[in-house]
């Protein structure tokens, strides 16, 4: 058999969405944009946990999570404060600055799950940034579920890999 080998159109390859030239540099300054406000936020949780000692003897019981036996322990110090617990501190105690480096964050985690949902090399970005398939499912589903350090690990390999 000495033909040209025919291929089903079943397997017709995927290609690559190509972006024009001003999409493509928007979609790289919108990249950067993701990644500076994880970091930002990393930085403004760093800073929020330095504030905790200042904040903790004004603060109501109602900012703190949990029952009020609980709420009590924290405010003490005798139980360790969550995720949620320090962003509400910062929401009640933090200045304009630390609160708009909290929503431009939320909105960082629905950009990045929109970002990947376009992909057509997801599994390579997901195994460079350290990211198991069930993770990356569950944050697409609830965005705000991605933590600040899985933001900047997939937007280093994104800008690494030039995608």
């Amino acid at each position: 058999m000495t033909g040209p080998i025919q291929m089903s159109p079943i397997f017709v390859p995927m290609a690559k969405e190509e972006l024009s030239i001003p999409e493509r540099e928007a979609q790289l300054l919108r990249d950067t944009e993701i990644g500076q406000s994880a970091r930002q936020y990393v930085e403004m949780e760093k800073w929020a946990e330095q504030q905790i000692k200042n904040w903790l003897p004004n603060v109501d019981e109602r900012h703190l999570s949990g029952s009020k036996e609980s709420a009590y322990l924290k405010k003490l110090g005798h139980r360790a404060l969550t995720k949620g617990d320090l962003l509400n501190l910062v929401l009640t105690f933090g200045d304009e600055q630390h609160k708009q480096r909290i929503t431009s964050f939320k909105q960082a985690q629905t950009d990045l799950s929109n970002r990947l949902d376009k992909m057509s090399n997801l599994g390579l970005v997901l195994k460079q940034a350290g990211i198991n398939y069930n993770t990356y499912y569950l944050r697409k589903s609830e965005p705000e579920r991605w933590k600040a350090e899985e933001v900047i690990a997939v937007m280093t390999v994104l800008q690494r890999l030039k995608l």
